[in-house]
Parts: structure tokens; sequence; C-alpha cells
């Protein structure tokens, strides 16, 4: 097969599988809130089993695929104060990787973040929520700067069908376009 004839096929299959979700409506959607002041330090406790938390977890253990996701912001909090805040913990010293700020940021907008998984979502929100162990794994990390904020968020969640996790950048890019988030580059 040529090169030519790889791309006819990969830009066909991608074609009829963007057709699928859009006609067969491929798309499972869930939503949860998460009132920041409610995090708790769950690095050495499983967050899946904690009072809070455990049902949104169980929830999210059975919606597997490829995943769009982002965190919308619900309560009256300052969009630049989030961002202040935001950067004044990416800035500090003892601070796990997150993402990037942009240099040009609509305080307008109510989305936090959008991003994307090809797998399951729930291992990337305890990632977002600060408690993973790697502190190199990119992520939120809510827990560590956005508990004295009066910060409530709702996480909306779109799954697809598996056949769609390698369009998954694509749509995160729509969206990131579409919400504007005020952290997280999309290109």
């Amino acid at each position: 097969m040529t090169n030519k004839d790889f791309l006819k096929d990969f830009m066909g299959s991608t074609i009829a599988n963007l057709e699928h979700a859009r006609s067969e409506g491929g798309v499972k959607e869930f939503s949860f809130e998460i009132n920041c002041a409610d995090l708790q330090d769950f690095n050495y406790i499983d967050i899946r089993q904690s009072d809070k938390f455990k049902d949104i977890f169980d929830t999210l253990k059975e919606l597997s695929g490829p995943t769009l996701y982002w965190f919308e912001i619900i309560s009256d909090t300052d969009t630049k104060k989030i961002v202040e805040t935001f950067f004044n913990y990416k800035s500090s010293i003892s601070s796990k990787a997150t993402p990037a700020i942009k240099t040009t940021i609509d305080y307008d907008s109510r989305t936090l973040y959008v991003g994307k998984v090809k797998g399951s979502f729930w291992g990337r929100l305890i990632q977002h929520l600060g408690f993973f162990k790697v502190n190199a794994t990119q992520g939120l990390q809510l827990y560590y700067w956005a508990k004295d904020l009066s910060l409530k968020l709702r996480v909306n969640i779109y799954v697809f069908d598996n056949n769609m996790a390698d369009i998954m950048p694509i749509v995160e890019y729509a969206f990131a376009k579409r919400l504007k988030p005020l952290v997280g580059k999309h290109k």
C-alpha cells in the first residue's frame, strides 16, 4: 500500500467514524459537581471510596472509552482571582505539574479547563483533583490551590465509541476554541 493509499484509507475511516458518531449519537453524557472546599487530603486515602466521591467514581468506572471533558465554573468566583491563584500555585517551588497558562485569557469564560482521554476518565479526574502520586503528571491539582476560593465546578463529560480515540485531539481543540478555557493551551 502506498502512502497515498494509506492516507485515503485513513481519511475514509475517520469520516465513517465521525458520521457514525453524528448519526447514532454515539456519545454518553454525564456531569457532576465538585465543591473544591470539600476536597480533603486524599493522597493516602482512596478518594474512590470516600463518602463524598464514591458515587461519582462508581459511575465513572462504568463509563469507558475516549472522553472529552471540561470543568465549568458554576460559583460566582472571580475568574481573575482563579487565574491568579492558579498561577501562584504553578509558580511555587513545591507545585505538581499543571497545565500551561495562556498568554491571552478570556476572563469572561466560565470554563476552567478542557481536556480529553483515550481511555477511562476516572483516573484523569484523580490527577486533576491533585491526588496522583507522580508529581510530574500534569493536572489541575485543585486540592492544592482551589480549596479556599469557594470554587464550585461542574465536570461535564462526553464518552465516545472506541473508534473515536484517534480523533479526540480534534474534538478537544474544537471545544477549546468554543469554550475558551482559562488555563491550558490547545493547538
